[in-house]
């Protein structure tokens, strides 16, 4: 190589001298035909990385000095960047991040990150998709890790982004046990997603976890508890969207319970959400479902007694949906005790008659009329506390406007 780069120059400092057109353009064809080479041989080079192993400064300073060779395919159609992913992916960043600066793959393609894959099996398709996916069954925390470390690395590089969660549906690809580490890692970036995120633009995350057009090392009941965990944790409010819908009206909880059976479903329910659970389950449960209340009430009894966020009792909370009349269900109306009859909303501040007569489907007469026939005091005690509060208020603006009255006067006589 030292011998051809001196025969090189020598023709280029005589070229003026020579004026031999066939020389130099004979020469021009040979240093062509020879770089091409060099840079084929390069790329099958860079092909060979989990052969080779040779440091990332080493690969750096390769592939600066012969940047066309990140372009090159091997006999799969594969960029180095792609075959990396698939043996040697701690080569990842390095390939991305130079690549990205001679636009391997194309102008904003992220140095091969956003190319997809020739042939690949199911959802997966291009080189970022991979990334939060690929993983080995027979061992797969190291290189889960490894993984995530190649995730976190092109992130501070800006060459993996938020909205690529979402936009390349991530989080689908990276549920299931061998990329666990990463899943946990989008979800706690973007927690949005376990909400918003869609599979063929309809389908919530919530139901696309129990397809298995991934077809990748895991069983649906693997995939639903690393997501119940993971929507638990940034969700409890909504009890990890077990009750989101799909477009069938049949919860997630439903799809599990088809798919795995109830004990099945249950066993994976009950190790995220203990039986002696302070949330207030039973709370979400008839709200968003309720349906399947009889399912969760039975197996978890002490949550009847949790109050809610709003410190909302059980029997409150459903009052205050407005969803409840005497003429439709006379027995739950039948069995509450005098207690209940008589304690006040925390949120409204009223009487569970007044909610009745003025809930948000217009009010009921019936039911208010059955409240009322229970603890007749009720309207009384009401009228009263009405009262004083009309008349803590009018003395409460008639000091406010003496004090404006004062403070009047005083800026007439500052002025005077």
């Amino acid at each position: 190589m030292q011998d051809l780069q001196a025969s090189v120059q020598t023709v280029v400092n005589l070229e003026g001298k020579l004026k031999d057109e066939k020389l130099i353009n004979a020469l021009k064809n040979v240093l062509k035909t020879a770089k091409i080479g060099v840079t084929e041989e390069t790329g099958k080079a860079l092909h060979r990385l989990d052969e080779s192993k040779p440091s990332i400064d080493t690969v750096k300073e390769l592939i600066q000095g012969i940047p066309d060779a990140m372009s090159c395919t091997n006999g799969s159609y594969l960029l180095p960047i792609q075959l990396a992913v698939l043996a040697s992916v701690k080569y990842v960043p390095i390939l991305a991040k130079e690549g990205t600066r001679h636009n391997v793959g194309g102008r904003g393609m992220r140095g091969g990150l956003l190319v997809e894959f020739p042939e690949l099996v199911g959802d997966i398709s291009n080189t970022l998709q991979l990334i939060s996916h690929a993983g080995y069954p027979s061992d797969p925390i190291p290189f889960d890790t490894d993984f995530l470390d190649v995730i976190k690395e092109l992130r501070k590089d800006n060459l993996f982004l938020k909205k690529d969660i979402k936009e390349h549906k991530l989080l689908y690809c990276s549920i299931h046990p061998n990329a666990k580490l990463r899943f946990e890692y989008l979800a706690d970036w973007d927690p949005d997603c376990l909400m918003t995120c869609t599979y063929d633009d309809d389908m919530s995350l919530s139901h696309a976890l129990f397809l298995h057009k991934t077809g990748y090392y895991a069983t649906g009941i693997e995939k639903f508890t690393i997501f119940l965990q993971n929507s638990l944790k940034h969700y409890p409010q909504y009890l990890g969207f077990l009750f989101q819908e799909d477009s069938e009206w049949k919860t997630a909880y439903e799809r599990a319970v088809d798919m795995f059976g109830i004990d099945e479903t249950f066993k994976v329910i009950q190790e995220l959400i203990p039986t002696d659970t302070s949330l207030p389950i039973l709370h979400r449960v008839m709200k968003y479902s309720p349906r399947c209340f009889n399912d969760f009430s039975t197996r978890y009894p002490s949550a009847l007694y949790l109050r809610d966020e709003n410190a909302r009792s059980f029997i409150q909370a459903q009052l205050a949906e407005g969803k409840k009349s005497f003429a439709s269900d006379a027995y739950f109306f039948l069995r509450l005790s005098d207690d209940e009859i008589a304690e006040v909303d925390p949120v409204t501040k009223q009487y569970p008659f007044l909610t009745a007569a003025t809930g948000q489907w217009g009010g009921n007469l019936s039911t208010t009329y059955f409240l009322l026939s229970k603890n007749s005091s009720l309207l009384e005690r009401y009228r009263e506390e009405a009262t004083q509060q009309a008349m803590e208020e009018q003395e409460a603006e008639m000091r406010k406007r003496e004090r404006d009255g004062d403070d009047d006067d005083e800026e007439k006589e500052e002025e005077e």
